[in-house]
């Protein structure tokens, strides 16, 4: 309110009731029809227009001018874009004589402005959001009572705005949560619910991503011709992008490998490999581990950057720490690296296959956990089914990083002969 300037009752009254109608308006139209209304009743003038910053374009606009259409100025321009960058009201008695005013608008409709009075709408850190203007008093000109009355509308106003903005920030937050929580569904919703059962082998998984989606996936199946298929990717990153990666790599996957049974590893990660090459932008990829166990202990496998694969040939063998047989999917096209030989499990042989989260899972002093203590955990658990294994190691590591919650997605997919296993 402009210092020294007494307003009466029923202007009080009439300020108390548009703010009361400001509080409960949650359309932005709706809105900015009440603040334009409120200033032609209370001002008593011929139009009103209500001018929002966008930041976006630096530009003042308004779908709200009340005998006006649309319109949309640069933010220093003319009255309007003075009161906002100025941050201060302007009452100008003769527009035609002020330097800012601009009168091609009136030009264009033939209407004449005779005197405005423009004040700026401020959020609660006093930074201008917008501008109420007002245009030709009906009886005189604009009065220091007028300017008290559009400050404090306007104040009013901006705080409300303000509200709506807030308002709506958190109803995109909330649908933002929603849209997150049907992606995780659908993404929990394609992991193997148990483990998975050959006549002679056993797998199960586990996986935790960083955010509520994540970049890591792993799939476990039964094949038509009895074989164990196992397959395991990490996208580059974690959240919702890699994660739909992820889940067009697996359908790919799963496409090819039942519609052409016979295809070896090698050949399904290939063909995979020339789709994302073509469809990932720079910088992103996917590494990728497929393998097909039949119950004789020959595993065919591929590894598409995802290593180092955990293989122990049987009881009596230290792990072996198999590097990837060619580059991450989505990098290079086509591929000249030969497929690796099979791999043969013997009693007491398994397979883990980890994402790089867990042995990459870092302390307080910032060590890694490294492939060791992976090992170690495994070996601790090896006359147990993969539940156990995965359960320990699993623990560990939510030890050594001091919280359950990962920097990175993390995945664990253990692979065992049934029969080498107690309770």
């Amino acid at each position: 309110m402009l210092a020294g300037v007494q307003l009466d009752v029923d202007h009080l009254r009439e300020i108390l009731e548009i703010v009361r109608l400001l509080a409960v308006t949650d359309d932005l139209d709706a809105l900015l029809h009440r603040i334009a209304s409120a200033a032609t009743s209370l001002l008593k003038c011929e139009r009103a227009s209500i001018f929002v910053h966008d930041p976006d374009d630096d530009t003042l606009w308004t779908r709200v001018a009340i005998g006006t259409g649309t319109i949309r100025v640069p933010r220093r321009s003319g009255i309007v874009g003075a009161c906002f960058s100025e941050n201060m009201l302007i009452r100008a008695a003769d527009a035609y004589t002020d330097p800012r005013f601009n009168p091609e608008p009136d030009r264009q409709s033939g209407f004449r402005t005779r005197d405005i009075i423009a004040a700026p709408m401020v959020d609660l850190t006093r930074k201008p959001i917008g501008v109420v203007e007002a245009i030709n008093k009906r009886d005189g000109s604009f009065t220091e009572i007028d300017a008290a009355l559009l400050q404090l509308l306007a104040d009013q106003s901006g705080v409300a705005l303000q509200r709506y903005r807030l308002q709506q920030h958190a109803m995109q937050l909330t649908a933002l949560h929603r849209e997150m929580d049907l992606a995780k569904e659908v993404q929990v919703a394609l992991l193997p619910k148990h483990p998975v059962r050959t006549s002679n082998f056993i797998a199960q998984g586990w996986t935790r991503p960083a955010s509520i989606t994540g970049g890591d996936g792993f799939d476990l199946w039964k094949t038509d011709d009895g074989r164990l298929g196992i397959f395991v990717a990490d996208a580059s990153g974690h959240g919702l992008a890699p994660a739909l990666v992820i889940s067009q790599v697996r359908a790919l996957v799963r496409t090819i490998a039942d519609g052409q049974p016979q295809a070896s590893p090698q050949e399904i990660l290939s063909r995979v490999n020339a789709r994302l090459r073509a469809d990932l932008e720079a910088g992103r990829f996917v590494t990728a581990f497929l393998g097909f166990l039949s119950d004789d202990g020959q595993m065919e496998w591929a590894s598409g950057g995802h290593g180092p694969i955990l293989f122990r040939p049987d009881a009596a063998s230290a792990w072996d720490k198999v590097p990837a047989s060619t580059f991450p999917l989505g990098v290079l096209h086509p591929w000249y690296d030969p497929p690796p030989p099979p791999a043969h499990f013997g009693p007491g042989g398994a397979l883990v296959i980890i994402s790089d989260g867990i042995f990459e899972a870092i302390d307080l002093a910032g060590h890694q956990f490294g492939i060791t203590r992976v090992t170690d955990c495994l070996d601790a658990q090896s006359a147990h089914p993969p539940a156990r294994a995965i359960d320990t190691l699993r623990q560990a590591v939510e030890s050594w990083q001091t919280t359950p919650d990962p920097r990175d997605d993390q995945t664990i997919v253990v692979v065992k002969r049934s029969g080498d296993m107690g309770a």
